[in-house]
C-alpha cells in the first residue's frame, strides 16, 4: 500500500478548506481583499501618469461606483484597453462625447476604432443609468471641455420610469445638451427579446423610444435608430436571456454609431473639416464608390505616367476610368495633350478636399510611380449643403496642402503641378470670384515645397471685361471641348517629358 497517496487526500482537502470561502461573508471579505490589492497597484500605476491623465483617473474613481471601478482597475493593472481609457485629443479633430449605459460602453471601443483619424471619441465616466442619474451627473460628464458632437441614450434603466417622468427628464437633458453648442444625436434604445432581462420588456422600450422621438422632433435632434438597426439581428448578436450583446454585436452597433457621428463631422466649425478624410458626402446619383472601385482595379494596369486629381472638372475631361455619359467632354484636347501616354484620371464629381484625402487613404495612389500629378480641387469646398458646411479660404488652402503632402509621400518621384482653382460665375462681380482669388493667393506659396509647381491660369479663362464665355464654360463652371483646350495649352508647358 502506498501511504503517500493516503496522506495526499486529507492534505488536499485541508488545502481546499483553507482557500475556498465557506460562506457569503468570507467570500465578500476575500473579494474586498483582492480589490484592495488591485487598488494599490492601480494607485502606483496612476502616479506614473501625466497630470491631465491622473485627473481623468480621479474622475473615474469618483464616478464608476463599487461594481465598475474594481473591474476597470483590474483591467488597467493588466494593461488592457477599456472603454473608459483616457483620450488624448488630436487638436485637428472634433471632440465627441458618448453618453449611455452598459450597451453604450459595449460599443465605445468599436466606435473609437471606426472613427480613428476622424474624431476624438470620449465617453462619460460611468454607466450613465437612468435619466434621473443624468440630471444629477450631466455637469460632471460634460466637464468644462468643448464638445462638437454628443451622442446619447437613456432607456433600459428607465424601463419602469413613468412615461411622463421619462419624457420630462429627457426634455431637460436634451435642452442642456443643446445648450453646449454641440451637434446632438439621440440613439434609440436597442431591443430585447421577451424574457431577456428580469422585467425588461420590449413593449416598454418601444414606448420609451416613441416618447424620446417626440422630444427629439421638438428639439430638431437627429435620431440614430439603433433599435431598428438591431431588431433583425437579435438572434445573431444578442446574448441569450439578456439585453446585452457579444463582441460582434457591439462592433455592429459601433459601426452604426460611427456612421451617425461621421455625418455630423462635416458640419463642425471648431476644426478644419477640409483636412478630415471623408468618403462621399453628397447624396446624389453620382457613383463615388463605383468610380473608386474602378480606379483600384485599373491603376496598376495603366501604370500611369501622369495622374490627375480633382473633382468633376477633372473627371469630365476624359481618360480612364471612363467618365461615361458624364465625362469625355474634352477627348480631342485630351488626346492632343497626352497622346498615348498612360494617364489616370482621379477626378470625382462633387469631391471636396476631404474626399480626395479619403481616396488617397483608401489607396488610390499606392504603388504608383508617375512622373507628374496634376491637382485641381477646392471649388466644391465653397458649397454649403445639408451634408457639409462651406469651408473658409484658409481651410481650403490647408486641405489642398494636405493633399500635396500625401501625394508627395505616396509618390516621392512625382512632379506636383498644383492648379490655381479656375474662376466660376459669368461676371466678375460673382461673389465666388473674390473668394477663389483669395484661395489662389494662399496656394501660391506652396510652390516653395520641393517638387511643387503652381500654375494659375485664371486670366486664361476671362475676356477683357472679366466675364467667362459660354463658348469655354457653358455653365460658367465646367469647361467644354474648347475650354479644356485652354487647360491643355497651359499644362503643355509644365508637364515632364
Amino acid at each position: 500500500m502506498n501511504f503517500r497517496h493516503l496522506l495526499f487526500i486529507p492534505l488536499f482537502a485541508l488545502h481546499l478548506q483553507a482557500v475556498e470561502p465557506t460562506n457569503a461573508k468570507e467570500a465578500a471579505e476575500k473579494k474586498a481583499a483582492a480589490n484592495k490589492v488591485t487598488a494599490e497597484k492601480f494607485a502606483a500605476w496612476k502616479a506614473t501618469l501625466p497630470q491631465e491623465q491622473q485627473a481623468w483617473e480621479t474622475v473615474l474613481e469618483q464616478n464608476l461606483g463599487g461594481f465598475y471601478l474594481p473591474l476597470y482597475q483590474a483591467d488597467k493593472v493588466k494593461g488592457q484597453v477599456t472603454a473608459w481609457d483616457y483620450v488624448k485629443d488630436d487638436p485637428k479633430l472634433p471632440r465627441v462625447l458618448l453618453i449611455g449605459d452598459s450597451i453604450s460602453r459595449g460599443y465605445t471601443l468599436a466606435t473609437q476604432k471606426a472613427l480613428a483619424g476622424v474624431a476624438n471619441v470620449h465617453r462619460a465616466p460611468e454607466n450613465c443609468g437612468p435619466t434621473a442619474n443624468g440630471l444629477k451627473k450631466l455637469a460632471i460628464w460634460l466637464s468644462e471641455g468643448r464638445w462638437d458632437i454628443i451622442h446619447f441614450n437613456f432607456g433600459i434603466h428607465d424601463r419602469k420610469t413613468p412615461l411622463a417622468d421619462y419624457e420630462q427628464r429627457l426634455e431637460e437633458i436634451t435642452t442642456r445638451l443643446k445648450a453646449t453648442g454641440a451637434r446632438v444625436i439621440w440613439a434609440s434604445t436597442t431591443p430585447v427579446a421577451e424574457g431577456g432581462m428580469k422585467d425588461a420588456k420590449e413593449a416598454d422600450l418601444v414606448a420609451r423610444n416613441a416618447a424620446a422621438a417626440k422630444v427629439m422632433a421638438k428639439h430638431g435632434v437627429r435620431i440614430n435608430d439603433l433599435h431598428a438597426a438591431m431588431l433583425p439581428h437579435l438572434t445573431e448578436y444578442q446574448n441569450p436571456k439578456d439585453v446585452h450583446f457579444g463582441e460582434p454585436g457591439y462592433r455592429f452597433l459601433g459601426d452604426k454609431v460611427a456612421d451617425a457621428i461621421r455625418k455630423a463631422v462635416p458640419h463642425v466649425t471648431s476644426v478644419n473639416t477640409a483636412v478630415i478624410p471623408m468618403a462621399k458626402l453628397e447624396r446624389d446619383s453620382y457613383g463615388w464608390e463605383d468610380r473608386h472601385e474602378a480606379v483600384m482595379k485599373m491603376k496598376s494596369e495603366i501604370n500611369p505616367e501622369i495622374v490627375l486629381i480633382g473633382d468633376s472638372i477633372t473627371h469630365f475631361w476624359g481618360g480612364q476610368p471612363d467618365g461615361g455619359k458624364l465625362g469625355n467632354r474634352g477627348t480631342e484636347t485630351w488626346e492632343q495633350l497626352f497622346g498615348k501616354r498612360p494617364v489616370l484620371n482621379l477626378g470625382f464629381g462633387w469631391d471636396r478636399t476631404q474626399n480626395v484625402l479619403k481616396r488617397i487613404e483608401l489607396g488610390e495612389l499606392d504603388g504608383l510611380n508617375p512622373k507628374a500629378i496634376v491637382i485641381h480641387i477646392g471649388t466644391n469646398n465653397l458649397a454649403q449643403t445639408e451634408n457639409c458646411r462651406a469651408n473658409t479660404p484658409a481651410e481650403i488652402a490647408q486641405g489642398i496642402e494636405a493633399i500635396i503632402d500625401q501625394a508627395l509621400a505616396k509618390c516621392p518621384g512625382a512632379k506636383i503641378i498644383l492648379m490655381g482653382i479656375f474662376p466660376r460665375g459669368q461676371k466678375p462681380e460673382d461673389p465666388k470670384r473674390a473668394v477663389l482669388n483669395e484661395i489662389n493667393s494662399l496656394l501660391a506659396p506652396l510652390a516653395r515645397k520641393p517638387g511643387v509647381t503652381f500654375l494659375d491660369i485664371t486670366q486664361n479663362w476671362l475676356a477683357a471685361d472679366g466675364t467667362i464665355s459660354k463658348e469655354n464654360m457653358p455653365d460658367f463652371l465646367h469647361p467644354n471641348q474648347k475650354g479644356y483646350a485652354v487647360w491643355a495649352e497651359a499644362l503643355k508647358t509644365v508637364l515632364p517629358e
